[in-house]
């Protein structure tokens, strides 16, 4: 082989610190077959432009938006069925159709229609929250007592260190107590967030994987 080139010296981007805040999700115009999502715009200033990403938590369908105007502080999606959504948002720093932007906020939950449309954002109170072994080596149990427990169904939703859902699963008419057990041996090492839906309330814990 031929001896090395000379050397040429290059500079990387900044990470990009276009996150947006507060966000929260309403039904479009009391239209219950659309929502409306909104956000504010990052403290360092509006970006060139922002990613979303809105997911229906049962059928699994997702809706991807990689262009909207980093002036905008809302979108709206018609044409939806009642039931549970929830969806994320990010800025980029580099002009439309390059990846240099922001890591994606938490998501933002929603149940659209009937009379459980509100915020999933709302304190959800909880008698007894439990989650062991914690750290686990990812088969862990999760136990609940709900104050004023009814005869409901409770979503657990679980998302890995990159804000991705990893899990989920629908409990359906459940009284008193509740106990799942879980498995998540598959999945890497690190810190998990999990989130609890029980109503139109919504309440998060960690879980440690190693």
């Amino acid at each position: 082989h031929s001896g090395w080139g000379d050397f040429s010296a290059f500079s990387t981007e900044a990470p990009c610190d276009k996150i947006p805040s507060n966000l929260s999700t309403t039904a479009a115009n009391n239209i219950q077959t659309a929502l409306t999502m909104l956000w504010d715009t990052p403290e360092s200033g509006a970006p060139d432009h922002y990613f979303l990403e809105l997911t229906n938590s049962v059928t699994g369908q997702v809706w991807q938006w990689n262009n909207i105007s980093g002036l905008s502080n809302s979108k709206s999606k018609y044409g939806l069925i009642s039931g549970e959504y929830f969806w994320r948002i990010r800025g980029a720093c580099g002009e439309n159709g390059t990846s240099w932007a922001s890591s994606f906020t938490d998501y933002e939950y929603y149940i659209l229609g009937s009379s459980k449309n509100v915020n999933t954002n709302s304190e959800l109170k909880i008698n007894n929250l439990a989650i062991y072994p914690n750290p686990s080596r990812g088969i862990f149990n999760l136990y609940l007592n709900f104050e004023n427990f009814e005869n409901e169904d409770i979503r657990i939703n679980i998302t890995n260190p990159l804000g991705e859902l990893i899990f989920t699963k629908m409990l359906k008419n459940k009284t008193g107590e509740c106990q799942e057990l879980i498995d998540l041996t598959d999945k890497a090492k690190g810190l998990y967030n999990i989130n609890i839906l029980y109503k139109s309330k919504i309440t998060n814990q960690l879980l440690i994987i190693e």
